[in-house]
């Protein structure tokens, strides 16, 4: 017989979790840490960082070599520009040379961008690539990222590049990158939960064939952790709006290229795209708060992780085990229900259960676990939706919708935005699908794609055949050769 109970009282209970000065407050991250997203601030609040990546790489990079952001910005406000000045003044110190301004003008044409920025010449100026938005929130996506994907890799030494074979002048603006320090905290922090190890096997391949080639690595990295990132949250938000019902597939979403042109046809015929995960993306939080109080519930006193985890779990207790899993569902959310009792005007529990009733008649639950679950996050969803807390429940979805928005949407008039894909993006994931081989077929390519979560029309593909044709790397419409980028 498992044990299993409800964790109420006690330091980490449901209580006193759940209330504070007396207030009662949702919060998350403690039981199950699923998304490195916040309330406040709105996840539009950065859009420039999410188009770039480039400090989610800089403090990615850090983390893998345990180290913290170098303290430059304090003077002037602008970090690119003050490490800018402290790696030529270096510079210049340690040359002898009668044209000191020439040399530095020298030195600014070829290591720095017009932004003041840093150009990518070594695995390790990566460590000195920074946000553009000062607020920390923001910082989380990297931790998320090697939490996920990262923390058990094995060739984390490769992350710092030996410059020997460098050129001089290289080899000097290495010499002057300010030091980083070392993270010296040893506090226990909670860890991101990868729902998908399937995705991270197929991450660590790509990322293995990556590594094999700096100068691939250094052009492409954002390209890289940017799909990435957006893959698995893709697949999380499929995932978590099956309540566990769904199948452990990757979904593959709908693409197009940023050149065609759709029809509403053509649209209506992709099983998934924007518009459905914008969609699914709106509940989010809802998902989390779900998630988070059901983890309360202690199976031989470990949390019952994610919504498949569950189902799995009851289906394998007794008639006397799957009674007590219930009555702490029902526990759970009599709990909530008690404690939330303000709404807007005309909103209450008795106008939430008839809407959930009418939910119901339209879902086909085959199991009562399913349907106990979707119970609680109806609820919780209701009073989100229904409530002064409705505009951090939508800041929080816009972490995802804004990410997804400047990436990998375009706005195609009254269609509204569907993803797309550059050219060059494109030509880039295809070469990662190619990896280490010669040559592949290009059915072999399409699927490829689909076990990275891409899938094309045959509109989109006669496109794509098109374009490998014009630029030479398609040979009897068979093959699609190794090409460099």
């Amino acid at each position: 017989m498992m044990k299993i109970e409800l964790n109420r009282e006690g330091i980490n209970g449901l209580e006193k979790r759940y209330f504070k000065n007396k207030t009662f407050s949702h919060v998350t991250g403690n039981q199950i840490k699923l998304l490195p997203f916040k309330t406040n601030p709105s996840g539009d609040t950065f859009s420039e960082d999410f188009k770039s990546f480039q400090g989610v790489i800089g403090e990615l990079f850090r983390i893998l070599n345990s180290k913290t952001q170098v303290e430059l910005g304090k003077i002037s406000g602008s970090f690119k520009l003050e490490l800018k000045e402290s790696i030529l003044k270096a510079a210049i110190d340690k040359v002898d040379t009668e044209h000191k301004e020439e040399f530095k003008n020298m030195l600014t044409k070829l290591f720095f961008d017009e932004d003041h920025g840093l150009i990518k010449f070594n695995i390790r100026t990566l460590s000195y690539m920074n946000f553009i938005n000062s607020n920390n929130a923001v910082k989380e996506i990297s931790k998320f990222i090697f939490d996920v994907f990262l923390i058990d890799f094995s060739s984390k030494a490769s992350f710092n590049e030996d410059a020997v074979d460098e050129n001089l002048l290289h080899q000097l603006i290495i010499q002057c990158l300010p030091e980083l320090s070392e993270i010296t905290s040893k506090s226990k922090v909670t860890n991101y939960t990868n729902l998908f190890p399937e995705i991270k096997e197929k991450f660590i391949e790509d990322f293995t064939h990556l590594t094999s080639n700096n100068s691939f690595l250094l052009k492409h990295i954002e390209d890289f952790f940017k799909y990435y990132y957006f893959h698995y949250l893709n697949q999380l938000l499929l995932e978590l709006k099956d309540f566990g019902t769904g199948t452990s597939k990757i979904k593959p979403i709908y693409y197009t290229m940023d050149w065609e042109t759709l029809s509403e046809t053509r649209l209506s015929s992709h099983s998934v795209g924007w518009k459905q995960l914008n969609r699914y993306s709106e509940s989010l939080f809802a998902h989390v708060n779900t998630l988070e109080l059901l983890n309360y519930i202690m199976v031989d006193d470990k949390p019952i992780e994610d919504y498949k985890n569950i189902v799995t779990l009851f289906k394998s207790f007794s008639p006397e085990e799957k009674e007590k899993f219930q009555e702490c569902i029902d526990e759970l959310t009599t709990f909530y229900t008690e404690n939330i009792t303000v709404f807007e005007t005309g909103k209450n529990w008795d106008d939430c259960d008839r809407l959930l009733e009418l939910a119901l008649a339209k879902e086909n639950f085959e199991d009562t676990i399913n349907l106990s679950i979707y119970t609680l996050w109806f609820k919780i969803k209701y009073q989100f939706e229904n409530s002064s807390r409705s505009k951090p429940y939508s800041d929080y979805s816009k972490w995802y919708s804004q990410f997804g928005k400047v990436n990998y949407t375009k706005n195609r008039g009254r269609l509204g935005n569907t993803t797309i894909l550059s050219q060059e993006l494109l030509l880039f994931l295809t070469k990662i699908c190619i990896g280490a081989e010669d040559k592949i077929r290009l059915k072999t390519l399409w699927d490829k794609l689909r076990e990275r979560g891409i899938v094309f029309d045959e509109t989109s593909k006669l496109e794509i055949t098109k374009l490998f044709e014009k630029i030479g790397i398609l040979k009897f419409n068979i093959y699609v050769l190794h090409f460099n980028l």
